[in-house]
């Protein structure tokens, strides 16, 4: 089984909508915050130093019940389920402090060469950073 990345998301009141509960969009906006500071802390030396980068392919969402506690963070679980040649899909489970689950979200990553505009494959390191977050027995 692999690691499990969290992160703490401060929800701001500009994130409320007119119904009183967080709005849909900002999810995906919490579920890149997060990423960003999975790739900061746990990645950054496997794909610090290269000429590709990252492009998300594919966005899920599923919404489980509305969010409406401005005086609690949100927690983001990030696992990846997936690790194909050239790319990989990240899980967010997004939940509060007592485990109460609002959304879950899956993200395809592709590694992208943007002098060319094509995908290439992950390198060995990288896909060796990868594993240690893979949560389920998928690597193509």
């Amino acid at each position: 089984m692999g690691k499990t990345y969290t992160c703490e998301i401060e929800v701001r009141w500009a994130d409320f909508d007119q119904l009183g509960h967080v709005n849909n969009v900002k999810y995906l906006e919490y579920a890149q915050e997060a990423r960003i500071r999975f790739f900061s802390a746990c990645l950054h030396e496997a794909f610090g130093r290269r000429e590709s980068r990252m492009v998300i392919r594919k966005n899920e969402i599923e919404y489980l019940r509305p969010y409406d506690d401005l005086t609690e963070p949100l927690y983001i679980d990030i696992e990846l389920t997936n690790i194909g040649r050239t790319s990989y899909t990240v899980r967010h489970r997004m939940h509060s402090a007592a485990g109460v689950v609002f959304a879950q979200a899956e993200a395809v990553m592709v590694n992208f060469d943007p002098r060319t505009g094509t995908s290439i494959p992950l390198s060995g390191g990288e896909r060796a950073a990868l594993l240690d977050y893979l949560v389920e027995e998928s690597v193509n």
